[in-house]
């Protein structure tokens, strides 16, 4: 369903590997295997390292406007929280959220929302929630959560899902170690110095699946959104599973040559066209 399709883009920023995102479902993910020994986790970083290297601060949230053939979709944010304590040391909170427009209410309904948790140093994801409301009008609706707890020195990702009317389901799986959670690899692709032509590329567990996000910047645009007009680079995106690329369709995001280093646009090719992801409104973090 289109608004379904829309609203799981905007959470993620068209990164999970789904048809939602012009992806393909991969029939096989990275064989993991876990590091040793482990790499060496700092224990001392204060609270106010948490941000320290990244061009985004607790406090900044952006607003986004998704589109279909020219109209509006759906509506979402992404917001980074204030740095949050687990297991004495201090992570990185995201938070993002997506929601249909009132006009296409009539036919198709969603409010999903994500969180994450992640680790300064490597961006290791150690705890993330997704909670899905999704239905047709006076039709069956869709609801579900999840919640996932990672264990990067184990390499193992712990997960629960709770659906009305069925038993929670439990379940234990492979995690890469220092794998990227799909909110984090949205805000990470602010963080590279990009050259054109020079690919970038990090590990990302989504889906059930450990997975390559491959991120290759095309050249300097002006582009015009309903926050303004930027000056941003064009990054073509690519996920890969082991040396198998897994995506149809293409996906592209600009990311604003500013000390904020903002995305500012999202394309992505689905079977039914073209959607677009663009900045509304931004209020910058400190």
């Amino acid at each position: 369903m289109l608004l379904s399709q829309c609203s799981r883009i905007l959470l993620i920023g068209l990164l999970a590997g789904s048809s939602a995102a012009a992806f393909a479902a991969a029939t096989a993910d990275v064989k993991v295997v876990c590091p040793n020994p482990l790499p060496k986790a700092p224990t001392n970083l204060s609270r106010s390292d948490t941000y320290k290297d990244t061009p985004f601060k607790a406090g900044e949230v952006s607003e986004y406007a998704l589109s279909w053939m020219g109209m509006l979709a759906g509506y979402g944010t992404i917001e980074i929280q204030a740095p949050q304590k687990l297991d004495g040391i201090w992570h990185r909170a995201f938070h993002v959220e997506g929601r249909t427009g009132d006009w296409f209410k009539g036919i198709y309904v969603a409010n999903d929302r994500a969180s994450a948790l992640a680790r300064p140093w490597d961006w290791g994801v150690t705890k993330f929630y997704i909670e899905q409301q999704e239905g047709k009008f006076l039709g069956k609706s869709f609801s579900m959560k999840k919640w996932l707890d990672f264990s990067h020195d184990r390499c193992k990702v712990s997960e629960k899902t709770e659906q009305p009317g069925k038993a929670l389901h439990l379940i234990e799986r492979d995690v890469q170690y220092g794998a990227v959670d799909v909110i984090g690899a949205t805000l990470k692709l602010r963080t590279f110095n990009y050259v054109p032509g020079k690919a970038e590329r990090f590990l990302v567990y989504t889906s059930e699946k450990n997975w390559y996000l491959e991120a290759t910047p095309i050249a300097v645009e002006n582009v015009t959104v309903p926050a303004g007009t930027f000056k941003a680079m064009k990054v073509k995106l690519q996920t890969f599973i082991g040396k198998e690329m897994q995506q149809k369709g293409d996906v592209y995001v600009w990311i604003a040559n500013d000390p904020q280093r903002t995305l500012v646009q999202v394309q992505g090719e689905i079977k039914i066209g073209s959607v677009y992801m663009r900045l509304s409104k931004y209020t910058p973090g400190r």
